[in-house]
């Protein structure tokens, strides 16, 4: 017998956009059901066994906020993706907050459904074999705006819930407060630098894996750089495909 497929439902006010990601999920071997708003969906969480829940944000009625604060009342160990547009910052923070489990930045193509799914749906670590570490949430340090922005779009747009401050400070506090899985930091802050905070985690949280970005060391390779304190190294100028790559091999390191 074959592997009975997870279900997953979907839920979209907007009936073309529920129905084409249904069948784009079809295609990749899930089972789908359909909401259209999250009343339904609630409807059905409770005497449908799902395997993962995907919602919109921003729905009439009982909107993806809502749903995700009842499921997660309900049933936290579902996991829940959350779909939503860089325009509504605001309502991805409070996803975040809420405890979603990834997000779906739109546009989105078919193979990053499929990473996102692969990830939030990883089956447990056989008995035996060491276990992943599981990156969820990610926090961003950067004093420069335009380009804290973009990486925190990059990385949301690659599954992840990203947080950003612009100063080390700041980290420093929102790690005191929820510890997030990876920060990634640039060198060259206000005040303490971030080979300073880097070594600053560290003292306090030794397994909490640190990504260095720099510009000021081309000459040296990343392990010199800092002592190789850093768990990884990005250095400028870099392309932002390497920062999927880097969460990637962190992701099958073993917690310490």
């Amino acid at each position: 017998m074959g592997e009975i497929p997870k279900t997953l439902l979907v839920v979209d006010d907007d009936p073309r956009i529920r129905g084409l990601l249904s069948q784009s999920l079809d295609a990749l071997g899930y089972r789908t059901l359909e909401a259209a708003d999250g009343r339904e969906a609630l409807s059905i969480a409770h005497r449908e066994p799902l395997d993962c829940v995907i919602a919109d944000i921003k729905m009439p009625d009982v909107d993806g906020l809502t749903l995700l604060h009842q499921l997660k009342a309900d049933m936290p160990a579902l996991p829940v993706v959350m779909i939503t547009a860089f325009a509504f910052h605001q309502h991805k923070v409070e996803a975040a907050e809420a405890g979603a489990d990834a997000f779906l930045m739109k546009p989105f193509r078919l193979a990053r459904i499929e990473e996102v799914l692969t990830r939030v749906l990883a089956a447990p670590t056989p008995e035996g074999q060491p276990p992943r570490r599981v990156i969820q949430d990610v926090l961003i340090v950067e004093d420069d705006p335009e380009f804290r922005v973009l990486l925190e779009e990059v990385v949301a747009a690659l599954g992840y819930n990203a947080h950003s401050v612009d100063n080390a400070e700041g980290a420093l506090s929102q790690i005191a407060h929820h510890r997030p899985d990876v920060v990634i930091a640039d060198y060259k802050l206000p005040g303490m630098t971030g080979e300073e905070l880097l070594r600053r985690i560290k003292s306090e949280h030794a397994e909490l894996p640190v990504v260095l970005i720099s510009g000021y060391a081309p000459s040296l390779c990343g392990r010199e750089f800092a002592d190789g304190a850093a768990d990884a190294f990005l250095m400028k100028p870099f392309r932002l495909d390497r920062i999927a790559e880097i969460l990637k091999a962190l992701e099958t390191v073993p917690p310490a």
